[in-house]
């Protein structure tokens, strides 16, 4: 189930509710004081099993035993119908508990039909149609900058269509192609192909929708009184089909994206993953099962962890650090580039009432700024227009990506997660931090809810409960972390996308490449042929 936050309590049996599950976990000397109904099986044997609570009559689910040791028998009855080898495929990501059927998770070329992805054939009489459905890629998805995918559209509409109506499809809620209707005798479409840039496309669960905007005379007249009319005007058929092809596949680290999406790396994990508490109160225990049950979700199998009290004793393995940032360990802020002296200064902003602000001061204020950045708002337009238009920004005109900047968290966020590489370099730790233990978990709670969720990535994601944004910090330079066997075509599909990210280097490798065949060239036309 989506959505899920867990609160910890140890001095009483929380209060019921719809959505809501009680469960006691302990041993049962320990649980008897709270709960008198204790079955008597509990002090001889393992025991996990839903019992009623006479106070209440609500179901509680009991994990009980003679010993902590029993206790973590009874856990692994209730785990171990839903773990999963790591070296077993998943075909699917689960999703039909909140959006029906399943994801299929497509890791090469493919073609699904839509009927396959829950689209059923629709006819349509109004202006607007739109239908969307599910698709998953692979944690080491890696063609964000050259792949290109294609909708086969199966479709029609009547001679009332007007030009200037057209059919878009979204990526995640970002356009991603479109196409317009010209002509005024209607048409039948039959596997039209569409392109549709990948670069919207992230690890893990992806929503494609096909939007049909159409228009008519009727629509533009739209006279008092008059009712729609029930005659179909558009028809969507459920024989299309969504093509991807064979993309490029690495594992890249840092990247929040892939862990939001499948819990990678740590869903891929064959030992127990490190995870640091910095302290074992109610509020930190509830920040870390609420985030571990939403990484258990994307994985689709519960993530088995290991408390560490130090991060020396972690050394190179891939680890968890939560905890309020004041305790956390300065090894792993400066692996994931947060700067130390936050440890002391982030602090969250006091809620203050606005003060009188003077109008002629502030009217030279602003006016001393607009005036300085008239220049630099144009570049910024500038800016903007390269990269809405040919996808060139500041970051893909360089020879090879920068070193990572030092991030230090503004006293306005509540909720900070940060990946970076551990000390070695062969394992990803990921810091989840806040100015406080209660300041952790309700920004985790907003975090990991369903809609909020896949918002995360890039390097470093922050939440501040002042604003409601979710605001990333994208990456500058990563490791790529093999993650399927050599091949010839795969490092070529990742020179492709690497090469399309950074076009300068692109084209400095073009240049030197020519003048190789020019040498070469010249060189063998010395030797061979008619001399004077």
């Amino acid at each position: 189930m989506p959505n899920q936050i867990f609160a910890f309590n140890t001095a009483s049996l929380p209060p019921g509710g719809p959505g809501k599950l009680s469960v006691l976990v302990g041993t049962a000397a320990e649980l008897r004081p709270l709960f008198p109904g204790l079955p008597p099986g509990a002090e001889s044997a393992a025991l996990a099993a839903f019992v009623t609570d006479p106070r209440s009559g609500s179901p509680v689910l009991l994990i009980s035993g003679p010993s902590w040791q029993a206790v973590s028998s009874a856990i692994d009855t209730i785990v171990s119908p839903t773990d999963r080898s790591s070296d077993v495929r998943r075909d699917v990501l689960t999703t039909e508990r909140w959006s029906a059927p399943n994801a299929p998770l497509v890791f090469s070329d493919t073609n699904i039909a839509l009927s396959q992805l829950g689209v059923k054939t629709a006819e349509f009489s109004g202006r607007r149609l739109r239908t969307s459905f599910n698709i998953a890629v692979p944690a080491d998805f890696y063609a964000n900058a050259y792949g290109e995918a294609k909708v086969l559209l199966d479709a029609a509409y009547t001679d009332n269509v007007m030009p200037g109506s057209h059919i878009d499809i979204y990526v995640n809620d970002n356009i991603a192609s479109t196409v317009p209707i010209t002509t005024t005798s209607g048409g039948i479409l039959r596997h039209l192909p569409i392109r549709v840039t990948m670069r919207h496309f992230k690890p893990g669960l992806n929503s494609v929708a096909v939007e049909a905007i159409l228009m008519t005379k009727d629509d533009a007249v739209c006279a008092p009184g008059s009712t729609a009319g029930a005659t179909p005007r558009f028809a969507l058929f459920d024989t299309s089909e969504l093509q991807i092809p064979d993309f490029a596949r690495v594992g890249q680290r840092p990247n929040l994206a892939a862990m939001a999406g499948t819990a990678y790396p740590y869903g891929r994990a064959t030992e127990p993953t490190p995870l640091f508490i910095d302290r074992i109160d109610a509020d930190t225990l509830s920040a870390a099962a609420t985030l571990l049950g939403q990484m258990a979700i994307t994985a689709g199998h519960p993530i088995a962890v290991e408390t560490v009290a130090s991060a020396n004793t972690i050394g190179d393995r891939d680890a968890i650090f939560i905890g309020s940032i004041s305790q956390m360990p300065a090894t792993a802020l400066s692996q994931t580039n947060i700067a130390t002296a936050s440890q002391a200064s982030w602090r969250p902003v006091p809620d203050a009432q606005a003060g009188v602000v003077d109008t002629g001061t502030a009217f030279e204020e602003w006016n001393s700024k607009v005036s300085g950045g008239v220049l630099r708002n144009r570049v910024t337009a500038f800016r903007e227009w390269l990269s809405r238009n040919f996808d060139i920004s500041r970051s893909s005109l360089q020879f090879i990506p920068g070193a990572e900047q030092i991030f230090t968290p503004a006293n306005a966020d509540t909720l900070l997660v940060a990946q970076g590489s551990s000390p070695a370099g062969a394992g990803a730790w990921t810091v989840v931090a806040a100015p406080s233990a209660k300041d952790l978990r309700d920004g985790l709670e907003v975090l990991t809810a369903r809609l909020n969720w896949p918002q995360m990535s890039g390097h470093i994601t922050t939440y501040s409960s002042k604003t409601g944004k979710i605001e990333t910090v994208p990456v500058t330079r990563f490791d790529f972390v093999p993650s399927t066997p050599w091949s010839i075509a795969n490092y070529r599909l990742i020179a492709a996308n690497w090469l399309s990210t950074n076009i300068l280097s692109y084209a400095f490798l073009l240049v030197v490449f020519v003048l190789l065949i020019g040498i070469t060239t010249s060189s063998m036309l010395r030797k061979l042929g008619r001399s004077k």
